[in-house]
């Protein structure tokens, strides 16, 4: 594949990676070390009991003890309602569907992407859409790729427990692409865990200057005892990516004869760099009650606690960059069009329309924003000893935000006066809100979750959310099934970056009022029977969108959306059938476009190879119905609505083989065949063309010492 003829600082980074990489050895060799100290002495109390003495040892050396007699177990924990709530989890280790890697594919079974993996992708859920206004507007479509506290993961295991994921196209070079995972944690005593995660994707693409690269380190610890709790959470991502603004001659895939490589793009100079870095510190003082229990004969102590004082800090920084030589490429075309430009030249103000270079580029776009958050609750606590019991929580909070984006210019005159190319303005608004909530989550008959939060003063005052589900388990002799209920009712005032924004293509100030928005939903579920399915419904009024010409806009006229899914399993001897299909109806087509009907199904066989060796060998198979899927912008990375062309239609088929052996996963997968069965049509976003039929490996490894 030919390669640009410049290299962007910030898209070579080989001497920062090669460090990384050393840094992470480095940690799990230390990690390794640590791990021998532990052994023989080493009881987690993941329960809150005492039992009137250390659970350490007397540090005495144990000169008979020939083999390591812990067993392994681990405990997974995550937050709920924010992080004021823990709840336990569980780590992704299954061996069914470990041949699905793309990280967008894992959260939704449609979606919108550039065609390469790591680049901007947005659901076709509708309903998995919702945009968090505490989050960076601009890094909305790489949601897929970071990893946020909100996904983080907390743990306590009695040996130190380590997964590494990779994969890559069996050709890696020069057009591959590669993905890398690295996750390890372990306990240093029985209340004081600790770890961290790497994730990496790398990809070149086939196409001309479409190549991805998104990292996210993290580092998580936590110290729960009797009375006190403790958790900490530090992490990056960034994500840089070329931007081509699609092929400039969109039926290109449709002539055989012509390879990936050789189809000219808009553009051979423009590059996105985004950057998110995060930290969370959330501990709480517990107070209640010591009561004696009796297990097995053993009489101890066990704390029970009644209410909670919980603090919280949040704090994340957010950038993007766009770069781009040519401020408004174009190119003569031989047909009636002519000379067509790229941004149109309704996009103003051009801050610099001339052209650049690679020092110097002729759009240098920087946007921003930094958060801090403060959060001080009062909570009470179920009781596990009682009977009617429930939880209940009030809090205040206070968020700092300040945003900046390019500066604008008043008059330029080429000549005259510099644009202001790279610099700022700024930004700074607050919000302080108070909330609530009342749960039940540990009972036999029926849970249930209501919450609820006020904005009283800044920016966002008067928005209000509220939320509520219900959770009933009825159990059978052989499976429990669910019947579960969700709702919610939010009236927010659009984000700042909708309302207010300068760059070198686009410039707007609007005047927006709140949307207001009210979801409901129902689910069934029985596990023993491979079974969901159940229905969504939003009523939207004064919705934002992208309009076309990829502004912001704001619908004049209520909507609704309404979704039904299905996920029903079948397994006839070794032939497995699993089956999903998303209906989903709109009553408008000028604000929305997404698929009516979604579906995948994977059919393959399964068995065992000489007692020892899992296998399954089959085909997985995506497919949307035909719709006006969005265009793209690359100056601002949104996907924008259009009425011109459709996409869809199509068969995205992939053939695999999954071995599994012990704690041993590998798979061999052979991407996108219907490239070599049908006519040519596989666009993801119109004018970008999915990659073509590509053969790939992954491994993943799980041992503890």
């Amino acid at each position: 594949m030919s390669v640009l003829p410049f290299e962007w600082k910030f898209l070579s980074l080989p001497a920062m990676r090669i460090k990384l990489k050393f840094v992470i050895l480095g940690i799990l060799l230390v990690n390794c070390g640590l791990a021998f100290a532990q052994r023989g002495n080493y009881s987690p109390n993941t329960s809150g009991q005492s039992r009137g003495g250390s659970n350490n040892a007397s540090g005495r050396k144990k000169t008979d003890a020939k083999k390591d007699t812990i067993v392994f177990k681990m405990k997974v924990f995550e937050f709920q309602d924010g992080y004021s709530r823990i709840k336990e989890s569980r780590l992704d280790t299954v061996f069914a569907d470990f041949q699905n890697y793309n990280p967008v594919y894992k959260k939704s079974i449609s979606a919108q992407t550039l065609g390469n993996l790591g680049a901007s992708a947005q659901s076709n859920d509708f309903f998995q859409r919702s945009f968090d206004s505490n989050e960076f507007l601009f890094l909305r479509n790489y949601q897929s790729y970071l990893t946020l506290p909100k996904d983080i993961h907390f743990y306590n295991t009695t040996k130190p427990f380590t997964l590494l994921d990779y994969g890559q196209w069996f050709v890696n070079k020069p057009v591959g692409e590669s993905w890398l995972k690295v996750f390890q944690t372990q306990n240093i005593n029985p209340a004081l865990n600790f770890g961290f995660s790497y994730n990496s994707i790398s990809s070149q693409g086939k196409y001309l200057n479409q190549e991805a690269k998104d990292n996210s380190l993290n580092l998580f610890a936590s110290y729960n005892i009797d009375r006190y709790d403790l958790w900490f959470i530090i992490g990056k991502n960034k994500s840089t990516n070329q931007e081509n603004g699609g092929l400039l001659n969109p039926s290109d895939i449709k002539n055989p004869d012509l390879k990936p490589e050789n189809m000219p793009v808009w553009f051979t100079g423009a590059a996105a760099e985004s950057n998110n870095s995060f930290a969370v510190i959330a501990h709480q003082y517990k107070f209640g009650k010591w009561i004696k229990v009796k297990e097995k004969d053993e009489e101890f102590q066990k704390f029970i606690p009644r209410f909670t004082i919980m603090h919280t800090l949040e704090y994340s920084d957010n950038t993007r960059n766009f770069h781009e030589i040519d401020p408004n490429p174009s190119n003569d075309f031989t047909d009636s069009r002519g000379t067509v430009y790229f941004y149109g030249t309704q996009h103003l103000p051009y801050i610099n329309s001339a052209k650049g270079s690679t020092t110097l580029p002729g759009t240098q776009d920087k946007t921003g924003m930094k958060r801090f958050t403060n959060l001080f609750y009062l909570k009470g606590v179920e009781a596990p000893d009682r009977k009617y019991t429930f939880g209940k929580q009030a809090y205040i909070g206070n968020d700092l935000i300040n945003m900046y984006y390019p500066r604008e210019a008043l008059i330029y005159t080429p000549g005259l006066m510099k644009p202001p190319l790279g610099l700022t303005q700024t930004r700074s608004i607050s919000n302080t809100f108070v909330g609530g909530s009342i749960f039940r989550s540990n009972a036999k008959f029926l849970n249930w979750n209501a919450s609820g939060r006020y904005y009283i003063q800044g920016y966002r005052a008067g928005d209000f959310e509220l939320t509520g589900k219900i959770e009933k388990p009825i159990r059978t002799s052989r499976d429990t099934s669910f019947v579960r209920l969700t709702g919610s009712m939010t009236n927010s005032t659009p984000d700042y970056f909708y309302k207010h924004y300068y760059s070198n293509h686009f410039k707007w100030d609007n005047s927006f009022d709140r949307t207001y928005e009210l979801k409901v939903g129902a689910a069934y579920e029985k596990p023993f029977r491979r079974l969901k399915f159940g229905f969504k419904y939003s009523i939207v009024n004064k919705y934002i969108y992208w309009n076309e010409s990829s502004l912001p806009g704001q619908a004049s006229s209520e909507f609704s959306v309404a979704q039904f899914f299905i996920r029903k399993d079948f397994k006839f001897g070794p032939l497995n059938l699993e089956n999903s299909v998303m209906y989903q109806k709109s009553t408008t087509d000028k604000y929305l476009h997404i698929p009516e009907i979604s579906t995948r199904n994977t059919v393959f066989l399964s068995g065992l190879v000489s007692k020892v060796l899992a296998l399954q060998i089959g085909v997985d198979m995506r497919y949307d119905t035909g719709y006006y899927g969005d265009y793209y912008s690359p100056a601002l990375g949104m996907f924008y609505v259009q009425h011109n062309e459709k996409i869809g239609d199509y068969p995205w088929l992939d053939a695999f083989i999954n071995l599994k052996l012990k704690r041993t996963r590998f798979y061999v997968k052979y991407s996108n065949i219907g490239s070599k069965l049908v006519a040519r049509r596989y666009y993801t976003t119109p004018t970008y063309a999915a990659q073509v039929a590509s053969l790939a490996f992954g491994l993943s490894w799980s041992f503890y010492n």
